[in-house]
């Protein structure tokens, strides 16, 4: 019987592996993951109709979810784009004495906001699900920046969105992190409005300080099967409950 469908782009590998590995057990639950017309060369991808098609056909016990969003904080604020600058979290936070720049919070919330206000992929798969559909939160970022430049500069290419890695280095972690909590925060906001449900990086996966904990650390960008095998345990509590609800009709 079918649990639940998973729909996703990159972050959705580690669950995928975490179910061929970590998580042999864990009957029910698939992970499809979407074409990307950047890598034509991907192999057992699907189209976004075909995912809407897959996701029309379920039975409303089967739930639903996306690992579609949470990527802008490295878009944004991977690589260094200049002076270190920083942002205010929250009102009372104190500003960083190591950042040259201090960036208005609004202005970083705003650019969040404003590409939360078009995601048609997750409307689309909404709008097909006789089930609930979650939103999976994105890994938290890494904090070791030694450890990310040396996989990147290990690539062939090495760069990052066509930017090269060597010539302008990696952001500070702690500006990092804070683009990560940033985005994450209104993701969930944006889900909430949406009706959809939001659900968090699973708190195993973290370090003391908030990045993600070192043995979860896959590729510069991405998390591992071990991290993966963390989130299809949320995925399962998730499903349990949805099933004994169902049960009790």
């Amino acid at each position: 019987m079918s649990r639940a469908v998973v729909i996703g782009q990159s972050h959705s590998a580690a669950l995928s592996q975490a179910l061929l590995t970590e998580r042999k057990d864990a009957g029910g639950i698939s992970v499809h993951r979407l074409e990307d017309r950047k890598r034509p060369y991907e192999r057992d991808v699907i189209t976004l109709d075909d995912a809407v098609t897959l996701v029309r056909g379920l039975p409303a016990e089967t739930r639903v979810f996306l690992s579609t969003l949470g990527t802008y904080h490295n878009i944004w604020g991977l690589l260094r784009s200049g002076p270190a600058f920083d942002f205010l979290l929250d009102p009372a936070d104190a500003p960083d004495p190591n950042a040259e720049i201090q960036v208005p919070h609004r202005a970083i919330a705003s650019a969040f906001d404003q590409h939360l206000a078009k995601p048609s992929l997750v409307r689309k798969v909404q709008a097909a699900a006789k089930s609930r559909v979650y939103l999976l939160s994105a890994p938290p970022p890494k904090q070791n920046n030694e450890f990310m430049l040396e996989r990147f500069m290990a690539q062939k290419k090495q760069s990052y969105r066509g930017i090269s890695v060597g010539d302008v280095g990696l952001e500070r972690p702690e500006t990092r992190l804070k683009l990560w909590l940033m985005e994450t925060r209104a993701t969930a906001r944006w889900a909430a409005s949406e009706n959809l449900y939001f659900v968090p990086a699973p708190t195993k996966a973290f370090d003391d300080k908030g990045f993600l904990h070192p043995q979860f650390y896959s590729d510069a960008t991405h998390a591992n099967a071990g991290y993966g095998a963390l989130v299809i345990d949320q995925i399962s509590s998730i499903t349990e409950e949805a099933l004994e609800e169902h049960a009790r009709g």
